[in-house]
């Protein structure tokens, strides 16, 4: 959250000329639900919708760029199904997480009741797992066209 999937993700589809796919705007068109009412789920309904997507999206012919939710990293299952992609985790340090999340929107439904205390305990559980499903990680910085750089470098 707040790490810049969807400019990244539009950078380098645009860069690679591969096609994007963006969670939070294909979960919007496929259950025909507005931002709002993607922000009013509760959090464990947003996960499972999230959770669907990128299956589906997996399953799409590569290559391809795509943005997933954090929350895809909490089941065991997921995981595993990450772990046969070649997924980059874009770590951002919870410091900047923070500073950029905000507490409305699509995903930050608990982060407007306490929003510290939730992001610091989402990064410390997902911190480790993002990095056992990555194939690599790439520490972001404030500019998104250094960050594309760098995952076009990797790649």
């Amino acid at each position: 959250m707040g790490a810049g999937k969807s400019t990244l993700g539009k950078i380098l589809s645009s860069e690679l000329g591969w096609e994007y796919f963006d969670n939070d705007l294909d979960l919007r068109s496929t259950h025909g639900l507005s931002v709002e009412q993607l922000a009013a789920l509760p959090v464990d309904a947003l996960h499972k919708l999230e959770r669907e997507y990128l299956i589906q999206v997996i399953k799409k012919p590569a290559p391809f760029v795509s943005g997933a939710a954090g929350s895809v990293v909490d089941t065991e299952e997921i995981r595993s199904l990450i772990k046969t992609t070649f997924a980059i985790y874009l770590r951002l340090p919870i410091e900047k997480i923070i500073e950029r999340a905000g507490s409305s929107g699509v995903g930050r439904q608990a982060i407007a009741v306490d929003g510290i205390q939730i992001l610091s305990e989402r990064f410390e559980r997902r911190d480790p797992l993002y990095k056992e499903c990555a194939k690599a990680t790439i520490e972001l910085s404030d500019s998104p066209e250094l960050d594309a750089k760098k995952i076009l470098d990797f790649l």
